[in-house]
């Protein structure tokens, strides 16, 4: 790894000032810059986040949009925001009133009312194809306002958790729209939204025709945001939001402290850039450094309805066919959670579900009663990370996961055989009907770092099984589109059913494998099913009985475990590790940013979240 390390350090020497980013001429000293998730924004004038495959994390809905309520996965904290208090239901949950926050302006200085809202429910609902809209369709039977700053909604059934329909609890919500812009446009689906008219405490000055760059100012009037009235003053006037496709890019760009929020960063940069950038800091300030708290996971995704990928038993001989602690050491070196089960392995998550699961993990068996799990994992990676030179000093199933998936080559050919595949002469499998068996899969490219070594990773250890698999990358807007309307053989993703929250109930994210949501490969999918598992009937009914409960039933952590069994069962995806972050910031320009010693908020530069950690940051006054 050392040896890979310094031809990253002459790499970064040689190609420094070719390799700089050409961002907008402002104050460095009053400009905070971040990078984009998902690196160059394919369709930089379009701002229409309300539609499937958009991308709102170049600053659109950290800075422009708001929504009534927000969740801090990391502290728990609840926020009102465009919402005065928390949703209020009636006895039977089919009727939900919602008090606004007085005083909050959009920037072409129009007030936000109630009327926003039941506009936005409404337009949402009548165009189907926008986000949200079946679920509006299914739920909301009527939503008025009662005066200025009251809205109720009126539901079709009883229904306890529709306020997450409204509320950021990972990622992003249902923005609220601007009625009075809104209600002029005749095709919301092809609406633009250019230029956008902010919610949050900035607005649009510019951005780059190439889509490599964003630039926001703040508001004037900052004070008559949501923001404003809840944490004060964001402290930086500009805000940039760049891509950068290449890892090398950002350490470079660090290095010289032109880059202050970095998405996300390979281990082996994040070697390179604690050398050379004193100011630079991760989650902790010694190993294992990385933040591994996010709420989404890292997974090989199938689609179950492309052949021969309907096949479970073809899906799991594909798990079996993988070595973790390959892919641990040579993607993550030693630095993850593994996961064996389709939830995001937080550290409340790993003592709500994956714990408890933990014999019937052990004793889970396939029909001819082989047994598949591996308890033995985290003391290996432990190993690993001793012989690279680090001490541990926790348990290790807390650091590194409680167990994955057998590597067992022998039991994935026997699934294979007993299901009329073969092998030709020179070992490579071959499909039933003769032909050679080749799998395209699908990985990110620029953004996602880990997914994309990830992908590689896995294709070469299915190619060492004897199986022809070609990888192909895209860039984010392609790739998100190809998931969406299921244009991929094999996929490596992050987050849809790989969840967690800072509370049990995940209703809202499991609702989408209903099969009332199914649809076919070529139609966008509505959420999260993209990898379109068509569902036993027992998960139509968890789902459906989940539903009926209140979100602090204890029935709901019960049948979420009931969920995951028949996930694991099914594998219509391969769970592989924690969705662990280099979200490396510098200290040169601005400081207090979230830290384990520090830890006031999730470090998710990338979610709408991140508008309230800009009050907090502090200028060093360096110039």
């Amino acid at each position: 790894m050392r040896k890979r390390v310094l031809t990253l350090l002459l790499v970064v020497s040689m190609c420094v000032v070719l390799l700089s980013q050409i961002l907008p001429d402002v104050p460095r000293s009053d400009t905070l810059i971040v990078e984009t998730s998902w690196g160059r924004v394919t369709n930089p004038s379009n701002f229409n986040i309300w539609i499937p495959g958009s991308i709102p994390s170049q600053g659109v809905h950290q800075l422009l949009t708001d929504a009534l309520w927000y969740a801090d996965t990391q502290t728990g904290e609840w926020i009102n925001a465009l919402a005065a208090q928390e949703p209020i239901y009636n006895e039977d949950f089919t009727q939900m009133t919602i008090k606004l926050r007085e005083g909050i302006y959009w920037s072409d200085g129009v007030p936000f009312t109630a009327d926003d809202v039941v506009f936005t429910v409404k337009n949402l609902q009548n165009n189907p194809g926008m986000n949200n809209s079946s679920q509006f369709q299914r739920y909301v039977k009527d939503i008025y306002k009662t005066d200025n700053y009251t809205v109720v909604v009126d539901l079709t059934q009883p229904y306890p958790r529709f306020h997450n329909f409204l509320t950021s609890l990972i990622f992003g919500t249902t923005w609220i729209q601007p009625k009075h812009v809104w209600e002029k446009v005749e095709n919301p689906l092809s609406f633009t939204f250019n230029p956008p008219v902010s919610l949050g405490p900035y607005v649009l000055d510019s951005y780059d025709a190439q889509g490599y760059w964003f630039l926001y100012k703040k508001r004037d009037d900052w004070q008559r945001t949501s923001v404003g009235q809840l944490y004060g003053e964001p402290k930086p006037e500009y805000v940039v939001f760049v891509g950068y496709p290449e890892v090398d890019r950002k350490v470079i760009a660090q290095t010289r402290h032109e880059l202050d929020m970095i998405f996300d960063l390979t281990p082996e940069g994040w070697e390179v850039l604690r050398e050379r950038n004193p100011y630079s800091m991760v989650w902790y300030k010694d190993f294992p450094w990385a933040w591994m708290d996010d709420v989404s996971a890292r997974f090989i995704g199938f689609n179950n309805e492309k052949y021969p990928f309907e096949n479970k038993e073809v899906r799991w001989a594909l798990t079996l066919a993988l070595n973790i602690d390959d892919i641990v050491q040579n993607v993550y070196n030693g630095i993850t959670r593994v996961t064996p089960i389709q939830l995001a392995p937080t550290q409340y998550f790993m003592e709500v579900y994956y714990k408890p699961l933990e014999e019937w993990l052990e004793n889970f068996s396939f029909e001819d009663g082989y047994m598949p799990y591996d308890t033995e994992v985290p003391e290996r990676i432990e190993n690993m990370v001793n012989q690279q030179g680090y001490t541990l000093t926790q348990n290790a199933e807390d650091v590194f996961g409680i167990g994955w998936w057998k590597y067992d080559p022998q039991e994935a050919e026997k699934l294979l055989l007993n299901n009329g595949f073969s092998r030709d002469k020179n070992g490579r499998w071959l499909l039933p009907n003769g032909d050679r068996w080749e799998i395209n899969l699908l990985a990110p490219s620029g953004v996602e770092p880990d997914s994309t070594r990830l992908g590689f990773a896995v294709a070469d250890q299915w190619r060492n099984f004897g199986i022809e698999v070609n990888v192909e990358t895209a860039e984010s807007g392609l790739y998100n589109t190809r998931q969406v309307i299921g244009d991929f053989d094999v996929v490596s993703g992050w987050g849809t059913m790989q969840v967690a929250l800072g509370i049990p109930d995940i209703w809202t994210y499991l609702q989408y494998y209903h099969s009332d949501f199914y649809v076919p490969v070529g139609t966008p999918a509505p959420l999260y099913n993209y990898y379109r598992w068509k569902v036993p009937k027992e998960i139509d009914l968890i789902i459906e009985k989940m539903e009926s409960l209140t979100p602090d039933d204890p029935q709901i952590i019960e049948l979420t475990k009931e969920f995951i069994k028949i996930a694991v069962e099914e594998m219509p995806i391969i769970p592989i590790a924690a969705n662990k972050k280099f979200n490396a910031v510098d200290n040169y320009y601005w400081t207090n940013y979230p830290s384990a010693e520090n830890p006031y908020m999730a470090p998710v530069w990338w979610w709408g979240q991140m508008k309230f950690v800009l009050p907090r940051l502090e200028p060093t006054g360096r110039k």
